[in-house]
């Protein structure tokens, strides 16, 4: 009698078996709920921290380009103009090849917002500039490269004076007859601060007349 009573003490009833299933059951839960939590807070750190990175890339390449703009113009006579223009979605540009493509002289850079499933995007194409042109030719562009994308909204806007007896402003569009290059580039890519997009940026142009 003492031994079957000893036995049953040393196993587990029905109820105990089944609340420690329970528990097992809420415990396992509980850490898959911390595992998904933990993996979305990891994956939308990583989104914002490659989207940083991918602004902060763009930022760098394009205040270089537009640093080192040189006061070009094609044509001669009544049809000269200069060899930068832009509106609000589009805008073309010459400047120095890159240094790390290993190229030699200047490219005509075209730099545009395009729609994808109704969100913007900020792409990049460019062809090899003819300095002997009378015109620019966008034939052999290379294909887009895209900057950015993702955006609720972009778009360009330019600051400057198109003559010297004009007074300086911000303009949505920028025609190659004016006879001096803008002062500065402004590109905003999202259409309010609530909205999918990079912080405003703004850069510094080489300014005065064209030669």
């Amino acid at each position: 009698m003492n031994a079957r009573a000893s036995n049953r003490s040393g196993g587990f009833t029905l109820i105990e078996l089944l609340v420690a299933i329970m528990i097992l059951t809420l415990f396992m839960t509980a850490s898959m709920g911390a595992v998904r939590i933990a993996s979305r807070s990891w994956a939308v750190g990583q989104e914002r921290a490659d989207a940083t990175e991918e602004m902060r890339a763009t930022a760098d390449f394009l205040r270089r380009q537009f640093a080192q703009l040189p006061a070009l113009t094609i044509g001669e006579g009544d049809q000269e103009r200069l060899v930068f223009a832009g509106d609000e979605t589009r805008m073309h540009f010459v400047a120095q090849a890159p240094q790390f493509s290993h190229g030699a002289g200047m490219l005509v850079y075209v730099l545009e917002v395009t729609k994808d499933d109704e969100q913007a995007m900020l792409t990049l194409r460019y062809a090899a500039f003819d300095p002997g042109s009378t015109e620019l030719t966008y034939d052999n562009l290379s294909e887009p490269l895209i900057l950015g994308a993702g955006f609720d909204g972009a778009g360009f806007q330019y600051y400057g004076a198109f003559t010297d007896d004009d007074e300086p402003g911000w303009h949505s569009s920028w025609h190659s007859d004016a006879e001096n290059y803008p002062a500065a580039v402004f590109i905003r890519t999202r259409p309010d601060p609530e909205s999918k997009g990079w912080p405003d940026l703004v850069f510094e142009l080489r300014s005065g007349a064209a030669s």
